[in-house]
């Protein structure tokens, strides 16, 4: 079983610290286009409407309501113009956790660093007025929460949250179709990952082709961005459990390095070739510095 529910036997720690929490609060989620949501929020809409903030002119066609004519201008141009205007709407915002063995690494692993931040996108939409789903996916089963809105949800969502376990292979394509075909809107959709799959390219085209805005999370542990292993080792993947003997040498680490940097420069290059956004994210950096410096930076977050 891949998600379990914490037990009064087992209170995990906080997922999130109380001054983290506050400046959450002050923040939010900059999705880059203009989508429309389901419900007033604090979000700008493509829907045209009567709202509070104008956007355009058209010209009038019979039938329109003439409230919304611009007298002023049928007083100079002698042509009736109908005032367009801009809704506020929430966003539906995504959270997609790899749940695959391979982010059961590290110390504090993968994939405890990424329940974090995925509590922190989460909390951060919910204190704004938006919408929260989260997903957690394995080759061996995946999970999704239900639509969170409103403060009054969280302790409900980091329970969801807390619980994802790893296991598994990763099949990261099939995970992103999975979330594009049930999630009930388009919106901002964060996946958060390893990427450490062999269809990577195919699950990044995937998200590529999707309505809304993207932002992929990849996450490493420091010893896989910078391995500290030297001399004679047994490496084990994590998820088919094979395992190869070999010699950490300076010149199988300079090949290491050559190969990680070719790896995530295709990484980076293939989301800005669909228009998304990549960020790399080491485990030993903390997940505030993450969420409110790095991804700010990249205008993911205001």
């Amino acid at each position: 079983m891949r998600h379990a529910e914490p037990t009064s036997d087992n209170l995990p720690t906080p997922l999130l610290s109380p001054e983290f929490l506050r400046k959450l609060e002050q923040a939010a989620i900059a999705s880059r286009h203009i989508l429309v949501g389901r419900t007033k929020g604090e979000r700008r809409s493509a829907r045209r409407g009567s709202s509070v903030e104008f956007a355009d002119y058209r010209s009038y066609s019979h039938g329109d309501d003439l409230r919304y004519v611009d007298w002023n201008a049928f007083a100079r141009l002698d042509r009736m113009f109908l005032k367009l205007f801009v809704e506020e709407e929430d966003l539906h915002v995504y959270v997609l956790v790899d749940a695959s063995r391979s982010m059961d690494f590290g110390s504090p692993s993968k994939l405890e660093w990424a329940r974090q931040a995925a509590a922190a996108l989460g909390y951060m939409s919910l204190c704004s007025g938006d919408r929260a789903q989260l997903f957690s996916h394995s080759a061996e089963a995946r999970e999704a929460s239900r639509m969170f809105r409103g403060r009054g949800s969280t302790p409900e969502m980091f329970r969801w949250i807390r619980g994802i376990e790893a296991a598994g292979e990763t099949d990261l394509q099939q995970a992103v179709r999975w979330v594009q075909n049930v999630a009930p809107a388009p919106g901002m959709l964060f996946v958060l990952s390893d990427l450490l799959t062999p269809d990577w390219q195919a699950a990044l085209s995937r998200l590529g082709a999707g309505k809304g805005d993207c932002c992929v999370v990849q996450v490493f542990s420091p010893s896989e961005f910078e391995p500290d292993a030297r001399g004679d080792v047994q490496l084990i993947d994590s998820e088919t459990r094979q395992t190869v003997e070999m010699t950490m040498s300076p010149s199988v680490l300079r090949r290491y390095r050559e190969g990680r940097d070719e790896f995530l420069h295709g990484v980076r290059t293939t989301a800005h070739r669909y228009g998304f956004s990549h960020l790399l994210a080491v485990t030993d950096e903390a997940v505030e510095d993450t969420i409110l410096k790095s991804l700010r930076r990249l205008r993911v977050v205001k």
